[in-house]
């Protein structure tokens, strides 16, 4: 989770202005909805009539903590399943599915899409490997909740959000300003108060530079022996 992966800023763009491939696209017919940010796509608790297949935006995926605050989970971005797990299992949604940007995402109903997996068995296996790494993912965040330190794991979170959301500029690699510090305490399980504090040491350190609402990481290998401690 520590490593930082090539950042390719040219192929990002060229992806976001082609059409959504995906697999299940070919096999369901889905409805195509939008939702501005700060909207929810179902909430925690709702019984699971459909799921959701993003083309455009980000999704957060967050759990109610006791003293009322919340823990973001995932982020779900173009290409990714929302709400599948509960689909399958019919429980009721496990998170709340909020749009952390403008969302653009196909909306799929149970039935069509177990349909579809039965017919289809490369279907039913991409699935099973979207799955399987959601998996990995959530393990490795709990890993880290319960044994690391809070900087390593605003560390590794930062690093991690990097390689999925980050853009080089001649400073450094800026992360998407859709990423508040509200939103990253709650992606580490920490407080508000803790994130501004780690971030402020950073920032005095050389490590991160904070520009307006913006984090522009500019020492990367620093922040990766961090992320190693």
């Amino acid at each position: 989770m520590a490593a930082i992966q090539t950042i390719d800023t040219k192929e990002t763009q060229q992806k976001k202005k082609t059409p959504l491939s995906h697999p299940l696209l070919r096999a369901v017919s889905g409805v195509r909805e939008t939702f501005k940010k700060g909207e929810f796509l179902f909430y925690e608790g709702d019984p699971p009539q459909w799921l959701y297949l993003i083309e455009e935006g980000k999704v957060v995926l967050s759990k109610a903590v006791r003293g009322g605050g919340k823990t973001i989970v995932a982020v779900c971005t173009r290409g990714n399943l929302v709400g599948e797990l509960p689909v399958f299992d019919r429980e009721p949604y496990d998170t709340d599915a909020t749009a952390l940007t403008d969302v653009v995402a196909y909306r799929l109903s149970r039935e069509a899409l177990l349909y579809a997996l039965r017919s289809r068995p490369a279907l039913a296996e991409h699935i099973i490997t979207d799955l399987a790494a959601r998996l990995r993912q959530a393990q490795e965040t709990i890993r880290l909740l319960s044994t690391v330190g809070v900087e390593r794991r605003l560390a590794s979170l930062l690093l991690a959000l990097l390689s999925r959301f980050g853009k080089r500029t001649q400073e450094g690699v800026a992360l998407d300003p859709s990423f508040t510090r509200y939103g990253l305490a709650a992606m580490a399980g920490t407080t508000i108060e803790t994130t501004v504090r780690v971030l402020s040491d950073w920032a005095q350190r050389g490590i991160i530079r904070k520009h307006r609402r913006q984090i522009i990481v500019i020492n990367t290998k620093e922040l990766a022996e961090i992320a190693r401690k």
